[in-house]
């Protein structure tokens, strides 16, 4: 806690074989930005300077999955009148169109009728509560938490962007697992900040496309699918390959 009320969160820059950047935050599940018992401040740290354009990659990813978020919690705050007056409306809809418009078909006109107008008005809701000043002043107030973060170099990142190369250097993702001194190194040099990274590599394989990928490194072969999105940088198999050097390393 880097003060009363406030939590610290650390994301780490790590620069891969190719230069590309990849970030490592705990902003990965639906709803881990927002932050109720406090604030959030961000600490960056890289280990080969990132360029510009890395950091407004992160910037625009987290921007996005704030926005996510607070329209999460909007509509679960709202959810009760958002469900109420659309199903006035549809109450509305349905005995205007009984009593007032005769429709070739009784009630399944006024049924799918009246179910559309429910439909627009919950869809119409939802965009106005979005947009509500509540929702718009918390989507500013950790967009600014973001804005406010600043990254400084780490000889601690260093170490472990050295040990991702490696792994990405390595031909055959489907070796086993095996304690190394760099690995372990890096257990005795700073155990808290090792067991964040492990915590925040696990939480991404948590996600679809890592799911898939590890099912089939369990399997023994990987599908079309599967190599063209490591191809395209989706994937990142020397993450997986990196978690499970770090759970073997570590005392």
């Amino acid at each position: 806690m880097s003060s009363t009320g406030t939590t610290s969160r650390p994301i780490f820059h790590l620069t891969r074989r190719d230069g590309s950047p990849l970030f490592l935050h705990p902003f990965i599940k639906r709803g881990s930005t927002l932050q109720p018992n406090g604030s959030i401040d961000l600490e960056g740290h890289y280990g080969e300077e990132p360029r510009v354009e890395s950091l407004t990659i992160l910037r625009n990813e987290l921007y996005r999955r704030i926005d996510e978020d607070v329209r999460d919690w909007i509509n679960e705050k709202r959810f009760i009148p958002r469900f109420l007056l659309s199903s006035l409306a549809f109450l509305l809809a349905f005995f205007f169109m009984a009593l007032v418009i005769h429709t070739p078909i009784p009630l399944v006109d006024e049924l799918l009728g009246a179910g559309a107008v429910g439909v627009l008005v919950f869809v119409l809701l939802g965009r106005r509560f979005d947009n509500s000043r509540s929702a718009s002043e918390r989507r500013l107030a950790l967009r600014a938490r973001v804005d406010a973060a600043v990254f400084s170099e780490e000889e601690y990142v260093r170490s472990l962007e050295a040990i991702l190369r490696r792994m990405e250097g390595q031909e055959n993702i489907f070796l086993q697992p095996t304690r190394t001194e760099e690995a372990a190194e890096l257990w005795r040099r700073d155990r808290e900040r090792t067991a964040q990274v492990v915590g925040y590599i696990r939480q991404l394989l948590t996600t679809k496309p890592y799911r898939v990928l590890l099912k089939e490194l369990r399997r023994g072969s990987l599908s079309s699918r599967t190599e063209n999105s490591i191809e395209s940088g989706q994937v990142i198999p020397a993450l997986v390959l990196l978690l499970r050097e770090l759970n073997a390393s570590a005392e």
